[in-house]
Formats: C-alpha cells, sequence, structure tokens
C-alpha cells in the first residue's frame, strides 16, 4: 500500500511539475505576444503635423478664397461709404440752410436724416452679418477640403494622426521630421489645379 501511495505521490508531484512548466511557457509566449503587439501599435502609430500659416499663404485655393472676400469687403465698405455720404451731405445741406427753412422743412430734414442714419445703422449690421456668413461657409468649404483631401493622403502615406499647427497654438515643440507641410500643399495645388481643368 505504501508504495502505490508514494507512487501516487510521484506522478502527482510529476504531474503538477509539468504543469507548472507549460503555465510558465504559456505566460512567456503570452508577454512576447503582448510585446510584439505594443511595438507593432507603436510603429503603425504615425503622427505628422503642417503649418497652417504656411498652407494659407501657399494654397492656391485658400488664397482665392481670401481674395474672393476681400472684394466682397470692399463691396460692403463702399455700400456704407455712399449711405454715409449721402447722410454727411443730408447734414451739410441742413447746416447751411437751417435759418432759412421754415419749422415744417427743418422737422423734415431731421427726419430724412434720421431716416438715413437708421438706414446706415441696419444695413451695417445686414451686411456684417452677410460677412460673416459668408466668411464662415467659405473657410469651412477651405477646411473641408483639407479634410477630404487628408483622408487619402494619411492612408497612403499610414499617419494616423494629422495637426494643424499655427504661431499661436500650444505646441510647445514640433519635431520638423514630422512637418509635411511642403508635401500637402504641393499636393493640394495640384489636386486644386486638376479639378479648375475639369470645369
Amino acid at each position: 500500500m505504501n508504495k502505490v501511495l508514494l507512487i501516487l505521490n510521484v506522478i502527482l508531484i510529476a504531474a503538477v511539475g509539468f504543469l507548472y512548466y507549460t503555465f510558465s511557457q504559456y505566460r512567456k509566449e503570452d508577454q512576447q505576444h503582448v510585446k510584439e503587439a505594443n511595438a507593432a501599435v507603436a510603429n503603425s502609430f504615425k503622427i505628422a503635423y503642417f503649418e497652417l500659416d504656411s498652407l494659407q499663404e501657399h494654397y492656391t485655393y485658400f488664397k482665392e478664397v481670401r481674395e474672393e472676400l476681400n472684394k466682397q469687403e470692399a463691396q460692403r465698405t463702399k455700400q456704407l461709404d455712399n449711405i454715409r455720404t449721402s447722410y454727411m451731405n443730408k447734414l451739410k445741406e441742413y447746416n447751411q440752410k437751417g435759418a432759412t427753412m421754415s419749422q415744417t422743412d427743418q422737422s423734415n430734414f431731421e427726419q430724412e436724416l434720421r431716416n438715413l442714419q437708421n438706414n446706415y445703422e441696419q444695413r451695417q449690421q445686414e451686411l456684417g452679418q452677410e460677412m460673416n456668413t459668408l466668411y464662415m461657409q467659405k473657410m469651412q468649404n477651405v477646411k473641408q477640403r483639407i479634410q477630404d483631401f487628408l483622408k487619402t493622403y494619411c492612408k497612403s502615406k499610414g499617419y494616423a494622426y494629422v495637426f494643424a499647427t499655427s504661431s499661436d497654438d500650444y505646441l510647445y515643440y514640433k519635431d520638423t521630421l514630422r512637418n509635411i507641410t511642403p508635401d500637402i500643399v504641393g499636393l493640394l495645388n495640384d489636386e486644386y489645379k486638376t479639378s479648375k481643368k475639369g470645369k
């Protein structure tokens, strides 16, 4: 009986040893797989940036949008200047004729001046709102073009993130190796030229 118990104990000790060895090998392999997976993720997690100021300066579509907005702003200013000039001319006329006018004429002139002033203020507000709406719409179009371009660009280059930086951002250090501004500007301009030819 003692021999049987001794044999069973030896078998149990060998089985526990075998299980312990198998478990430790499994843990080592698992840790190796985790390290390989982390290394693969780290290598595939590529980040780049472009300088927004340079893009705005050299991207043809953005420059055209900015020129169009400047023209719209000049037209807006001209309209307001015309209304202001009418007001100033009327005021000048009122000041010249003021002493010789009847009470009714003075009241009519003053009412006309108030109407011109109100027209100026109302038109200024309307044009300001129109300009803000147009500006937001145009800038959204520029941003959308850049985002659409970056979707395909990042897939082909393997970038997980692309940031836009400018002179007033909170990014305190930028590795110039990750700067893709020249590449993006050139490709965006090529794409824009091609889209203009297609129209």
